[in-house]
């Protein structure tokens, strides 16, 4: 029986749904199921709760008249709390991004705060003042991630070195990940 001296837990991280009323309804999505290829989202017109990177990672690809050969592109509207999106994405990627979800006509609501799912769309707060945006065939997820780490706890004791990394740790993006597993590699 091997034992090994050094375990690095990566168990990632899953999406983080947020606590609002009617966030379990039949068209919502989590984003990371779409990404992984574990749902597939079809014609209709899309709703993104959530406008940093990966809700812009989803736009782009939701958007693109590739993406489903038989109905061609899908209308692609995202919602972001803060004032503007894909802040998270570095300068050099946005710098290309943002022009190419505007050329595929992916419309941004931002300043806004989502208040409550509705069967086709969302209620969300602009400038103190409430607003229905409805008619949507899919609602995805995008606001961020949550950890998943169960591991580590369990391994405390019977082995000598446990390392936590990555979404597992505390999510964030993958170039710090990586960079904090190199700097524990630098250490064993």
């Amino acid at each position: 029986e091997m034992k090994p001296d050094v375990v690095i837990v990566a168990t990632g991280g899953e999406c983080l749904v947020p606590p609002l009323p009617g966030v379990d309804g039949p068209k919502v999505v989590k984003g990371h199921d779409i990404l992984s290829g574990k749902v597939a989202v079809s014609r209709g017109k899309i709703l993104i709760i959530g406008g940093g990177m990966v809700g812009c990672e989803l736009a782009d690809m939701l958007a693109d008249p590739g993406y489903n050969q038989t109905t061609g592109s899908a209308p692609v509207t995202i919602v972001e709390m803060l004032n503007d999106i894909a802040l998270d994405v570095i300068p050099q990627t946005r710098m290309l991004l943002l022009p190419r979800l505007q050329e595929k006509g992916v419309k941004a609501v931002t300043s806004a705060t989502v208040k409550e799912v509705l069967e086709d769309g969302v209620v969300i707060e602009r400038d103190g003042r409430e607003e229905t945006i409805n008619g949507m065939d899919f609602i995805v997820l995008a606001c961020g991630a949550k950890s998943v780490d169960t591991l580590s706890e369990a391994l405390k004791g019977k082995v000598p070195e446990v390392y936590v990394i990555g979404d597992a740790k505390q999510p964030r993006k993958a170039l710090e990940a990586i960079a904090e597993a190199a700097e524990i590699a630098r250490q064993i």
